[in-house]
């Protein structure tokens, strides 16, 4: 496991891009088990997303606010619901 060594920002831009952009892996215990968690009868999924979607979709959670993960939410039951009203 690495040591996180955190930058001097200049502006929050840059600071935001450093979080937004860090792989966290390195520096968490390889263990198998810091990344399990239970949920009853539900299982959340990893999904692959391409990167130009990947950039407009951290750029829009930035701007809003918000995770990446809560956008990506947010947007799928909008949509879903969309189609239901539609279907």
């Amino acid at each position: 496991m690495n040591k996180l060594e955190v930058p001097e920002f200049k502006t929050y831009e840059e600071e935001a891009a450093f979080w937004d952009n860090l792989d966290t892996a390195p520096y968490m215990e390889d263990d198998g088990e810091w990344f399990r968690f239970e949920t009853p009868n539900k299982r959340a999924i990893r999904v692959a997303i391409l990167p130009d979607v990947a950039e407009k979709l951290m750029q829009k959670a930035h701007a809003q606010g918000v995770s990446v993960e809560t956008l990506v939410n947010a947007l799928l039951i909008e949509r879903i619901q969309e189609s239901a009203v539609a279907g």
